[in-house]
């Protein structure tokens, strides 16, 4: 079975556990570029959708690539977009922060609370001379949001972060910085790929920071694999897992796998940062070795890295679809 076949069962057994109980509506619209749903456009479809909703409200977004920048208004609570499969439902743009904020430049940007992402793939193809260029931005005042086997394909701040969320069996592809922000999120059971900078650029994973809106802020990878693309040398780029971007930030990985192309030191530094909270726990791979690290990073037991599960960091089991699966604990 193709790799877009086996997208569309999964997509059918979702269906079948959302509406399984009863519900005789698949979806409450449908986007499709040949004119056979309600709207040709994700952006129409989002302005059509009922204002301060406290139900889920379901947008599928048929096969295609949509080249519109998607923005998810705070009026707008509690929609999903679920697609056709990665790669196959494709949102695009182009934005970069020689023109936006930073924040601004994503190609879906998301500040209703308890938005829900399923099977799309959302890309900003600005590429590695455009600097900061987002794929996706959260930002949903004191929300949540949650993301089911998504691609988010970018370079510099691919996925940046200003509240709560959480990422399960997601593919991201970046190279500086490639999940950053204040918020407070889980990447689970992700795929995360270093992809080439521009000549003189190096890699840094996660560039975690703090703010006033989320409490408790973090960027936590659990039971994920990162690696590099094909074409990544990694003998010409130096790389790390991340650096401490604010005081008060924290990053964590712990669980995964981590390929050899990690310098081993492991993180880099920002004198400008005193309030340091780098942790990894039991990680494996040829880059995981933590012997060599700098003397501020932290390897933490498993009491410690407890506080950074979906039960203990998100409260994942108040508020994650049950339709997206999870694992609470470590």
């Amino acid at each position: 079975m193709s790799m877009e076949g086996k997208e569309r069962v999964i997509l059918s057994i979702i269906m079948m556990l959302w509406w399984g109980a009863g519900n005789c509506t698949a979806f409450d619209s449908t986007v499709a570029q040949d004119g056979s749903g309600d709207y040709k456009t994700i952006t129409e479809a989002v302005i059509a959708a009922p204002k301060m909703s406290t139900k889920t409200y379901f947008i599928h977004v048929k096969k295609g690539t949509y080249n519109e920048n998607v923005t998810i208004p705070n009026e707008k609570p509690n929609i999903a977009l679920v697609g056709d499969g990665m790669g196959v439902t494709i949102i695009s743009a182009n934005k970069n922060s020689k023109q936006y904020r930073t924040p601004n430049t994503a190609t879906l940007e998301v500040y209703g609370s308890g938005f829900i992402g399923i099977s799309l793939t959302i890309r900003n193809t600005a590429g590695p001379e455009g600097g900061q260029a987002a794929a996706l931005t959260i930002a949903p005042f004191k929300g949540f949001t949650s993301f089911y086997k998504c691609s988010f394909l970018g370079y510099q701040d691919t996925i940046f972060s200003s509240d709560t969320s959480f990422f399960r069996e997601c593919l991201i592809f970046g190279t500086i910085d490639f999940i950053t922000g204040s918020g407070r999120a889980i990447f689970q059971n992700c795929r995360l790929k270093a992809r080439p900078p521009i000549h003189g650029q190096g890699v840094r994973i996660l560039a975690p920071g703090a703010g006033s809106i989320t409490s408790n802020p973090g960027l936590v990878l659990q039971n994920c694999n990162i690696s590099t693309t094909r074409e990544f040398n990694k003998t010409e780029i130096e790389s790390f897992l991340g650096w401490p971007w604010k005081n008060g930030g924290k990053a964590v990985i712990m669980s995964s796998y981590i390929s050899d192309f990690i310098d081993p030191r492991g993180w880099s530094e920002n004198p400008q940062v005193t309030q340091i909270y780098l942790a990894e726990y039991n990680n494996r791979g040829p880059g995981s070795d933590t012997s060599k690290r700098v003397e501020w990073s932290k390897v933490i037991d498993k009491t410690e890295a407890t506080k950074f599960t979906v039960r203990n960091f998100l409260q994942g089991d108040k508020w994650i679809p049950k339709t997206i699966p999870y694992d609470l604990d470590l």
